[in-house]
């Protein structure tokens, strides 16, 4: 029966792979995150396709998702250290955030 259980996101090295196709479980899908499939070496990949294993990359967010940018929306016609002072947020967080909310609304 095929199982599959959680995603590699960890620097996985070919040893790492051996154990879990030596365990118990019957494996024949490998699920990682895109940095532990970049990491992961060709030859490794190579011949987890020739033992009939498929390899699956899905891409992962990291970290929590942050409240301050929706924080400084709010704010957004104020100047940057106003919005530091009245929310709290260091003055280089809020500049960083006001560049990718104008990055993404094309006013670059």
């Amino acid at each position: 029966m095929p199982h599959t259980h959680g995603i590699l996101k960890k620097k996985t090295s070919i040893n790492d792979i051996i154990k879990i196709l030596n365990s118990e479980r019957n494996v024949d899908k490998l699920i990682m995150s895109e940095g532990t499939y970049n990491h992961l070496p060709k030859r490794a990949l190579k011949s987890l396709r020739q033992m009939g294993v498929e390899v699956e990359v899905v891409p992962l967010k990291r970290g929590m998702e942050s409240k301050v940018k929706e924080r400084i929306k709010r704010y957004m016609l104020l100047p940057a250290k106003q919005i530091s002072k009245r929310e709290g947020i260091p003055l280089r967080t809020v500049y960083y955030h006001l560049r990718r909310i104008r990055h993404e609304h094309g006013d670059v």
